[in-house]
Formats: structure tokens, sequence, C-alpha cells
């Protein structure tokens, strides 16, 4: 049976660095958000990328990192007892949704291909040990 090491060099220096992270970050850690149907975001960003800049606090919905396009999709809010979530999507919808702590914690893998199959490598990435679920329809913003 073919084995791999997992290295954890990633994960320290995640749980080491002063840098800001590019996923979901909260209070509770990195978390997992699991949505019920579709988002539909773009994939690049758009030719009038300025239309899309957030002049009031400089945030910018498109982004690069590592060379690859990054979506804000929405801003994520939590509230004081870190119990319930709401997901606010552009400026039209908002999703309602509840903080689960995950029986068994979640490692995030990042396999590295090699051409050589003893010198692919394994990362890990992250661990999670909370998820957002938000499992009703989006609610219109008024």
């Amino acid at each position: 049976m073919p084995c791999v090491q997992i290295s954890a060099t990633q994960l320290n220096l995640l749980f080491s660095s002063q840098e800001p992270h590019i996923g979901v970050v909260t209070a509770l850690g990195n978390t997992m958000l699991e949505i019920q149907g579709d988002l539909q975001v773009p994939t690049e960003p758009p030719l009038d990328i300025e239309k899309y800049t957030d002049e009031n606090d400089g945030d910018k919905r498109f982004t690069v990192h590592d060379g690859e396009h990054i979506v804000r999709f929405g801003l994520l809010l939590l509230d004081n007892e870190k119990k319930n979530a709401t997901l606010f999507i552009g400026r039209k919808q908002r999703l309602l949704g509840k903080v689960v702590k995950l029986e068994t914690p979640l490692g995030l893998l990042r396999f590295k291909d090699h051409q050589d199959e003893d010198q692919r490598a394994v990362e890990m990435q992250d661990i999670f040990y909370y998820k957002i679920i938000f499992n009703s329809r989006p609610l219109p913003i008024m």
C-alpha cells in the first residue's frame, strides 16, 4: 500500500504568523461554511474592477493571492455568544445560520503532485473545529 508523509510546516506557519489569513477566519479560528444551494460568483474579476472597490473601507471584492483570483462574496458576522451567524451576500441577501462544534475536528490536506510517486507530498494546511450551517433560504435586505 502506498504511503506518504504529511508535513505540518504550513500548519505551524498558520498558527504562528501575524499576517492576515485568506480563508474564513473567525473568533473560533478558521471555520467551514455549509451553505444549501449554489453561490453564483464570478471566476475572474471584471474589466471595470474599479466599480467593485468600496471606497468607504478600502476593501476590494476581487483580489489576487499567489496568482489566484479570490472573490470576496460576503460579510460574515457572529453574535456575542458565538452561537448564531449572519452572512450578508452582496447588498441584497442575507443568510441566518448556527455555529456548530464538530464532533471530530477535520484536517485540510493539500496534495502536491510530483512525477515520481515516491516524492509526492501532502501538507496539513489547517484544522477545523467549527462549522457554520446556513440551511434556510436567503432573506432579502430591505
